[in-house]
């Protein structure tokens, strides 16, 4: 092989792995991200309101009771998985419901930052 077929070849290779780096970047960096503010919503349930924060609504649809919530609701939640979920209703069915957002700490599982981290979605009813 000469040395211009060498140059060739590596050359070659070099734009592969340049191809398949960007391919890759695109791949980690295209993930959705989606972030509304604020909405003017002409109709539906907001008509005449003007400004609506679209992040409250999201919110308000994601809250989970914590005395009538199932483990599929508590699932939902950031960091808590389905074991941990099934404990949290064996918890409530065992030492009745909970009286403010701050007992879900009592649930073996439910440390700080796991607390932190959920309890904007809880509430008590």
């Amino acid at each position: 092989m000469t040395k211009q077929e060498k140059t060739v070849i590596y050359f070659l290779i070099a734009i592969l792995v340049l191809g398949l780096a960007v391919k890759f970047y695109k791949a980690c960096s295209s993930r959705a991200r989606l972030k509304i503010e604020k909405v003017d919503l002409k109709t539906g349930p907001y008509l005449g309101v003007g400004k609506v924060d679209i992040n409250k609504i999201v919110k308000e649809k994601l809250l989970v009771k914590l005395n009538s919530a199932s483990a599929e609701d508590f699932a939902r939640l950031p960091g808590i998985g389905p074991g941990l979920a099934k404990r949290i209703v064996d918890y409530r069915d065992k030492n009745g419901s909970f009286v403010t957002i701050e007992d879900i700490n009592k649930v073996s599982g439910i440390g700080e930052k796991k607390y932190e981290a959920i309890k904007d979605f809880l509430v008590v009813e």
